[in-house]
């Protein structure tokens, strides 16, 4: 049922690991879902906007963080191949089952390097990497654990973040009811959950400036995402 409050209820993925098959089918699923209505384009509209500033053929790293199977990932890899950047991904997950799963996927060249860690045990140094981006991952947390994990990109990324997640709104709901009804019972339950546990866009930019980051700026996009982003300013 929808709901106008962001809803705490717990998705099924976040505690529990469903079998082997099903993962493989709740991945292909979300890396299409990304493809065709928009969510991969937001994040790598950002990187556009961000990349304005890189030097010709700039080596870029980034850190992908809760990857999933890795699709983003290996479209950020692309993304800068195509644009004459070298963009160097590690993508961070905290399911060993994830890890695997998105190893199987894409081609062996387009591979990141996987790491299977909790973001706030990550084994990086701060500053690590030039940014730090992650898709769909922050209707996942309360309020105070997305603060914490903004400070924590902030701690890692040494020049930019680029965040991307759903909005809250009835038709993206409607709509997640209605693709994920083909499919098992944790994209069926999970899928519509997904939206009702979404952030609004003003919820997001406050949450940000909890965080001490209000260098970050929201933008809407296609297919009801939003990303949250930018470039530290230098001093």
């Amino acid at each position: 049922m929808w709901q106008a409050q962001r809803s705490l209820e717990r998705e099924h993925m976040d505690d529990h690991t469903p079998p082997q098959s099903v993962l493989d089918e709740v991945y292909w699923f979300l890396g299409a879902i990304s493809r065709w209505l928009g969510g991969t384009r937001a994040t790598l509209r950002r990187f556009d906007q961000l990349s304005r500033g890189w030097a010709a053929g700039a080596r870029i790293t980034v850190l992908d963080v809760a990857c999933g199977g890795g699709d983003l990932a290996r479209e950020l890899h692309a993304w800068g191949r195509s644009r004459g950047f070298d963009v160097r991904v590690t993508a961070l997950d905290i399911s060993s089952l994830t890890i695997e799963c998105a190893r199987r996927r894409g081609e062996p060249r387009d591979q990141p390097q996987f790491v299977c860690a909790d973001v706030h045990q990550a084994p990086f140094r701060d500053g690590a990497f030039d940014y730090v981006t992650c898709a769909v991952f922050f209707h996942h947390l309360t309020d105070d654990e997305v603060v914490r994990t903004l400070r924590a990109f902030d701690r890692m990324a040494r020049r930019g973040i680029v965040v991307n997640d759903l909005i809250r709104r009835w038709r993206l709901y409607a709509w997640s009811w209605l693709f994920t009804r083909p499919f098992n019972a944790v994209l069926r339950q999970d899928g519509p959950l997904s939206v009702r546990r979404a952030f609004r866009p003003d919820e997001v930019a406050a949450l940000a400036r909890r965080a001490g980051l209000g260098w970050l700026s929201i933008q809407t996009h296609f297919g009801h995402r939003m990303t949250l982003a930018g470039e530290r300013p230098t001093t």
